[in-house]
């Protein structure tokens, strides 16, 4: 089955949710795996840019995404900050086979990203709700939203 990916009726206006849907596509097109974690994906998340006064809702039923405009029941992960922090989840690197973050003196360039947003999380300027409460929910939205290997 094909991964699906939609954009709910008003989410089209949404720049945050259009770009999040864009780039959830192009990714699922090129990469298998990604397609595999996309399929294990089942829950809520909400991403939402205080500086932009925007929210969105992802919701996420094994290979199929429905992006609503605003706040859509219960999350079961909400991403809370200014628009800029939000743009750059999907910066952080994996491993190609252990599938993790990329950390360490081995990593140094590439974990750049990823020590730049547990900054901001510990600043308090990007909040991540239910972190510890769904963290294969989590680490499966990262790989998916993923630029990088």
């Amino acid at each position: 089955m094909d991964p699906i990916v939609d954009l709910a009726p008003g989410a089209e206006e949404n720049p945050l949710a259009a770009h999040l849907g864009q780039l959830i596509r192009e990714h699922l097109s090129r990469d298998p795996k990604r397609a595999a974690d996309f399929r294990a994906l089942r829950g809520s998340v909400l991403v939402v840019a205080q500086d932009a006064d925007t929210s969105m809702t992802m919701r996420f039923d094994h290979g199929r995404l429905t992006i609503h405009d605003g706040a859509i029941g219960i999350p079961s992960v909400t991403f809370c900050g200014d628009e800029s922090a939000l743009r750059r989840l999907p910066d952080i690197a994996f491993h190609r086979w252990l599938r993790l973050p990329k950390l360490g003196v081995l990593h140094r360039r590439q974990s750049g990203p990823l020590r730049d947003l547990a900054r901001l999380v510990t600043r308090g300027e990007l909040k991540i709700y239910g972190l510890v409460a769904h963290p294969r929910l989590l680490l499966r939205l990262l790989r998916v939203l993923s630029r990088l290997p």
